[in-house]
């Protein structure tokens, strides 16, 4: 199975989310309380949006001057047109890759959002990344972005065998075919970085500033915010 195949089986992901076993209500939490503190219009860009569940409860509360979500999933797009209408502003949804976006597309943008999805590339294309991302930002600008982490010095394997002995008690409830559908986009598509490398290569992008807003009790996850 793919990364479209299983973000495709889109009641996977649902249940991710309804147990909460990525940590999407603390995610929702922090990112609800960063946009508080903004109190004019702010263009907000959702990169691999899926279908905005969490982004669009938290930017329901705040100045949003206008929405574009990016993802490669016409159906989750679909979803989150619904879920977004919430937001009084203009809102544009983009069927496209996030990282064909950030390569091709111009614009400035406020605040960007970036979940669960940068770790699905190799460390040369996450750096990459960071420069368009760096690029799209407008001057004091916000970025933020939900990884996987490695502990320091923590091999991709360590950290794999690790995550999956953490997958009992958090995904007992998963029916067994969709527990398996987990691990096995785990064991083949993710590649973390350390909260050092993260940070290191958004220095190298440009960014003045960076800090952890919310980092789970396993260290699996964590939270992150960067400034122009």
């Amino acid at each position: 199975m793919d990364v479209r195949e299983f973000f495709s089986q889109w009641d996977i992901y649902r249940l991710c989310i309804e147990h909460n076993t990525l940590h999407h209500r603390e995610v929702e939490e922090c990112l609800r309380a960063e946009f508080r503190h903004r109190h004019t219009p702010f263009r907000f860009l959702d990169l691999a949006s899926g279908d905005a569940t969490i982004t669009a409860r938290a930017l329901a509360p705040a100045p949003v001057a206008s929405y574009t979500a990016v993802d490669f999933s016409a159906p989750a797009l679909a979803l989150a047109g619904g879920n977004t209408a919430v937001l009084d502003c203009p809102r544009e949804f983009l069927n496209e890759e996030f990282t064909d976006f950030l390569r091709t597309r111009g614009g400035i943008f406020d605040v960007i959002y970036l979940g669960l999805s940068l770790h699905h590339l190799s460390r040369e294309d996450k750096r990459e990344a960071m420069v368009h991302l760096h690029r799209l930002l407008a001057p004091d600008g916000v970025f933020c972005m939900f990884e996987p982490i490695l502990h320091g010095g923590e091999s991709r394997d360590e950290c794999l065998a690790r995550w999956h002995r953490h997958m009992d008690g958090p995904y007992d409830a998963f029916p067994a075919a969709a527990r398996e559908a987990v691990w096995d986009h785990v064991r083949t598509f993710d590649h973390p970085e350390s909260l050092d490398e993260y940070f290191d290569s958004a220095r190298a992008a440009g960014f003045a500033d960076g800090a952890v807003l919310f980092q789970d009790q396993g260290n699996f996850y964590a939270l992150m915010r960067f400034t122009r």
